[in-house]
């Protein structure tokens, strides 16, 4: 049974008006301001942005590296839903699987524009390059995009469309695709358990591979720790779980009342709240070892330099420690609390420490450079300010982003097998 979705409206005195038209056209606004920026950076290459040889990755990367993060719920609840066999997590996980293909199929968006020669972006597919991290990266995203698009199969096959509709009448055609798809769909659904796996190995080594990525360059001090890899994994599951909690509570409580049990929402958050604070246990530790038990004099005075131009430690020690400490107290102890209002608005802190994180990892050993004289480093402070051009590719891929949930979370069931 199809179930009713509350779609929200605004009240306007005595009369209350759909918004949902309204959002549609300012995410279309957005695809077109987009796409005017898409046409010039294809057109005329990465000269018309702020990057330089100094400044290679800027706003377009973090996106790409956040919008990763944000997908991280997929593969925690492939496991929780299909390994682990807990079925009263099964739609909260559909919901988990739709984040991560818009995030990963974001991050695909994001580096075709990033990448100098974007008609070569298939290069790495046919010219293996094993030693590289990046390679591996970029294997394990494509290969992973492909699971989340066979994850989302069976989503997309519930809605009603499939099961019956006047156009299989007028076009027996329409009909027989349908019916390929519901059966392709079945199948992969019977599948779960095995994509649950390749899911979860193609995250851990690709989310652990970008971690890797600025921490065996030991030139860089502030990005040299060698727990980087572990940190990018847990920050992934923590800001994923978060995102997958607050939306949560708006398509399962809002849209769709009645869809998950509040205790399983609970659960979410909880499980966010414990991730996040692993990961800042962690996360102090790493600086201890970096900062205060090491004499790496590169480390300080790249510290100094970035302090001078930016709040790094101060975006440290109140956006990567403070606030998540108090936000994952908080979460932890959901069903103590019971108040969706306040646990939506802690679960907000650990989406931004893990954009946050990516942020300070990524631009850190880049504004401020290190020489590399081996006896008297000296450190080089570059500058970057993103130009309209690339503004107007973020607002395109941000607004697909919200486009695509938006039409998901009205449209698509998002109801589980053993629940009709």
């Amino acid at each position: 049974m199809q179930t009713t979705i509350h779609r929200p409206k605004l009240q306007i005195g005595k009369h209350s008006v759909d918004i949902f038209p309204y959002w549609m056209g300012l995410l279309v606004a957005g695809l077109l301001f987009g796409l005017v920026g898409a046409f010039t950076v294809l057109r005329d290459g990465l000269q018309v942005t702020g990057l330089s040889n100094r400044v290679p990755w800027g706003l377009w990367i973090s996106i790409d590296l956040s919008s990763i993060a944000m997908g991280g719920s997929a593969f925690v609840f492939g496991v929780i839903v299909y390994l682990l066999r807990l079925k009263r997590f099964e739609t909260i996980g559909k919901l988990a699987v739709l984040l991560g293909f818009l995030g990963y199929s974001t991050a695909g968006m994001v580096l075709l524009f990033d990448l100098g020669q974007p008609l070569r972006f298939w290069h790495p597919v046919v010219f293996w390059q094993p030693h590289s991290l990046l390679w591996e990266v970029t294997m394990c995203v494509v290969l992973y995009l492909t699971v989340l698009v066979a994850e989302m199969a069976p989503i997309v096959v519930e809605h009603p469309f499939f099961t019956d509709h006047p156009l299989y009448k007028k076009f027996p055609i329409v009909k027989k695709a349908a019916s390929a798809a519901k059966t392709i769909a079945h199948w992969l659904h019977k599948a779960g358990p095995a994509l649950a796996i390749i899911g979860l190995t193609l995250s851990l080594l690709h989310q652990a591979s970008l971690g890797a990525t600025y921490s065996v360059i030991s030139g860089r001090g502030v990005w040299f720790n060698q727990s980087a890899p572990v940190q990018f994994v847990l920050s992934a599951m923590s800001g994923g779980t978060a995102l997958l909690f607050f939306l949560g509570v708006i398509v399962f409580r809002v849209m769709r009342p009645g869809t998950v049990e509040d205790s399983a929402l609970y659960d979410v958050a909880r499980l966010s709240g414990g991730v996040t604070l692993l990961l800042t246990y962690l996360r102090l530790w790493d600086w201890a070892v970096t900062n205060y038990y090491s004499f790496d004099r590169n480390i300080s005075l790249q510290t100094e330099a970035l302090n001078a131009v930016a709040p790094y430690s101060l975006s440290f020690w109140i956006g990567q420690a403070l606030l998540p400490i108090i936000a994952g107290s908080v979460l932890l102890a959901a069903k103590s609390i019971r108040s969706f209002r306040y646990l939506m608005a802690f679960a907000v802190i650990p989406i931004f420490a893990a954009i946050l994180m990516r942020w300070n990892y990524n631009f850190s050993g880049l504004i401020a450079t290190p020489t590399y004289a081996p006896f008297t480093p000296t450190i080089i402070v570059n500058s970057y300010a993103p130009t309209w051009v690339e503004f107007s590719v973020a607002a395109l891929v941000i607004s697909y982003w919200l486009l695509m949930f938006s039409l998901a979370i009205r449209y698509l069931p998002f109801k589980a097998e053993n629940e009709r």
